[in-house]
């Protein structure tokens, strides 16, 4: 009897143990994360989060790029060499001598600093991105209209390797600025002055041109009196091309 008894409780522990490991396995699997997924909540989350900021920035680049003009689509050849645009760190400093160039613009025509003394020369460095170029567009072309009956030269020079689409695709989009760039500048934001050229970017890189629009007025004598990056008031580049007509 006794042995039956003992029997008995042997059994009845082994029962136990069984319903206590089955209960074990139960609560693991419900804090398992469901079968097939493989991700927790908080990874299911975070990609959640990742494609809806994917998202936004390519609505974004799709306002911006339509934002101007619609979306231009350059054609025809690069009138620069990209990988050559290395500017120096500083531009040129007020009182110096500018560097002589010579450059020609998309038809051809060249144009030479050199010959240019006993005239100011107001040089505009622009990129055909450059929301700031753009809007600074209206006011070189005042100027150009107000001083040219006093002998003032007003140029602008390319000095940016990439087209219309670079500032508003994030700088995705590097098709480098062709001929039809620099016309649909023009046309667009009605600046018709000289758009001169440099390929090779050596005179962009000498005068130091790194943010835009780089502004240079240069006086009679050919000593540069008046530099700057970024957009300038009217008054302020007028009064600039005023001392440059004095000569002082």
């Amino acid at each position: 009897m006794a042995q039956r008894r003992q029997t008995t409780r042997r059994a009845d522990a082994r029962k136990q143990t069984t319903r206590t490991q089955r209960r074990a396995v139960e609560r693991q699997q419900r804090k398992a994360p469901a079968s097939g997924s493989g991700f927790s909540p908080v990874q299911i989350i975070g990609g959640l989060i990742t494609v809806a900021v994917v998202a936004i920035i390519v609505v974004m680049a799709f306002i911006r790029i339509n934002s101007v003009g619609g979306v231009h689509n350059g054609n025809g050849p690069a009138v620069t060499t990209p990988t050559a645009y290395s500017p120096n760190a500083n531009m040129l400093k007020v009182g110096t001598q500018a560097p002589d160039f010579t450059l020609t613009d998309v038809g051809g025509k060249s144009y030479s600093l050199a010959a240019q003394r006993g005239h100011p020369v107001l040089l505009e460095f622009f990129a055909v991105w450059c929301p700031h170029c753009q809007r600074e567009a209206s006011i070189i072309q005042n100027l150009a209209n107000r001083y040219q009956s006093h002998g003032v030269r007003v140029w602008s020079v390319l000095a940016n390797p990439y087209g219309p689409n670079y500032d508003s695709s994030f700088g995705l989009d590097t098709t480098p600025a062709s001929a039809a760039d620099l016309r649909w500048f023009a046309n667009t934001f009605h600046e018709h002055v000289p758009q001169l050229v440099d390929p090779d970017f050596r005179t962009v890189n000498r005068y130091g041109i790194s943010s835009y629009p780089g502004i240079y007025i240069i006086d009679k004598n050919g000593k540069i009196v008046h530099s700057s990056s970024g957009e300038e008031p009217q008054a302020t580049l007028a009064n600039a091309i005023d001392s440059a007509l004095r000569g002082s």
